[in-house]
């Protein structure tokens, strides 16, 4: 390996780093935020972040294997399952995203049928992604297009093997992104229509839910842009390798970098436009900046700390404005 693909290397592999840790911190709060997960939106979301973190970590695996002997390609075997198992991973994620679109469709527009947002239809949803995603990319494992990369020491479907990256392209890429495009795309004409209509006080509730929803919606469209810049250099790359008819020589340590850019800004745009995370994460940086938060013992999930003090709070301060030590309950 080059200088200059070495260096990219290094520099995919300490962006990745950076994602595995963001991932792996949004978990921890679901793992100690456990009362919450009755919520749908926020199960979505986990079920993105672990997809998310499984990628990173294969992507740590494959840079490592850059960077030293090339341990990944001593078993061709071997070297194939982990270009698989990267590729399934990364799947996931744009399966995930169209998933939580199907849940804010359900929620907007099917908001009556219960069914449609019942807990545990959507716990087998996700099960069920998973299951998509392994059987759409087994047809490409048993038919050899996993191969070792002349330029890196992993295995993946080469960009100069068109009609098996065409295939990759398309499942992976193009049949999410044009689902969850027209999905929003369903939910804001809906929103924007039902908004003209009279309505009664209960259909006002439901509007201001669907306002909501639109705002979140606007978010996540800035994530559907950070989606197609994922994949967008793999499409630059193989047209150049059509055009010139080889492929450019630090081709996968590009694509590598900016895929890690991409993951590091969808975790936190992913606790940027989920509540329950980004309230979270105020509660912790309240917990450390303020003083008077210091005698808390566990983390606070999902709730705001009141800065106003309560009843008996009150009434001690309008007692004795002089008292200045902590008082203390009878």
């Amino acid at each position: 390996m080059t200088s200059t693909g070495t260096t990219l290397s290094i520099l995919t592999y300490a962006l990745n780093f950076v994602a595995v840790f963001v991932f792996f911190f949004i978990i921890i709060l679901g793992v100690l935020c456990r009362r919450d997960m009755r919520d749908i939106s926020l199960v979505l979301t986990y079920n993105t972040c672990f997809a998310a973190l499984l990628t990173c970590l294969t992507v740590l695996i494959m840079n490592t294997s850059n960077l030293s002997s090339g341990f990944l390609t001593f078993n061709f075997d071997f070297c194939r399952v982990w270009g698989l198992i990267y590729d399934m991973c990364q799947c996931s994620i744009y399966h995930s995203f169209y998933l939580q679109a199907f849940y804010r469709l359900c929620r907007v527009i099917f908001y009556k049928k219960k069914s449609l947002l019942s807990y545990s239809l959507f716990i087998s949803l996700v099960f069920a992604q998973w299951t998509l995603t392994i059987v759409i990319l087994l047809p490409p494992f048993f038919l050899g297009w996993y191969t070792p990369l002349p330029t890196e020491q992993y295995c993946l479907i080469p960009y100069s093997d068109y009609g098996a990256e065409l295939y990759h392209v398309m499942v992976l890429y193009v049949i999410p992104i044009v689902c969850i495009s027209t999905t929003y795309i369903s939910i804001t004409r809906y929103i924007r229509k039902s908004s003209r209509r009279p309505t009664t006080m209960l259909a006002i509730n439901q509007q201001q839910r669907n306002l909501r929803d639109l705002t979140v919606m606007r978010r996540i469209l800035v994530l559907i842009s950070v989606l197609i810049a994922l994949r967008g250099p793999t499409i630059i790359f193989m047209v150049y390798a059509v055009i010139r008819g080889q492929m450019y020589e630090y081709t996968f340590g590009i694509v590598g970098l900016v895929a890690a850019l991409c993951m590091i800004f969808m975790g936190l745009m992913l606790i940027h436009i989920t509540p329950q995370l980004r309230k979270n994460r105020l509660v912790s940086i309240i917990y450390h900046d303020n003083r008077a938060n210091t005698r808390q013992t566990g983390p606070q999930c999902l709730t705001l700390p009141s800065t106003t003090g309560g009843a008996t709070g009150l009434r001690q301060q309008t007692k004795s404005p002089r008292i200045r030590k902590t008082p203390t309950h009878e």
